[in-house]
């Protein structure tokens, strides 16, 4: 199941780090660190489930690199929408 309870967890606890990080710290590169920080571990997950991890940790590693795929395309909208708002501001003045 792609859309596990574990996913979701995850995705909910990537989307709260990343509003805060962009938000309320206004540290804009840290998104895309989290998330490839997020896809890193998952292929480690993932590697290490061939060599006896067995299917829960392959499940993990999947559930893992899912919510940072959509992680990811969070982040993508925030930064377009930033860039798009930045474009229309400096045609203003």
């Amino acid at each position: 199941m792609i859309f596990s309870t574990l996913t979701l967890l995850i995705f909910a606890i990537f989307i709260i780090a990343v509003c805060i990080f962009e938000f309320v710290l206004k540290w804009r590169w840290f998104k895309y660190f989290l998330a490839t920080m997020g896809l890193i571990t998952s292929a480690v997950i993932f590697f290490i489930s061939f060599y006896g991890g067995g299917v829960s940790q392959a499940e993990i590693a999947i559930s893992i690199f899912i919510a940072t795929l959509g992680e990811y395309i969070f982040s993508l909208i925030i930064s377009i929408v930033a860039w798009i708002r930045r474009m229309s501001d400096k045609k203003t003045v």
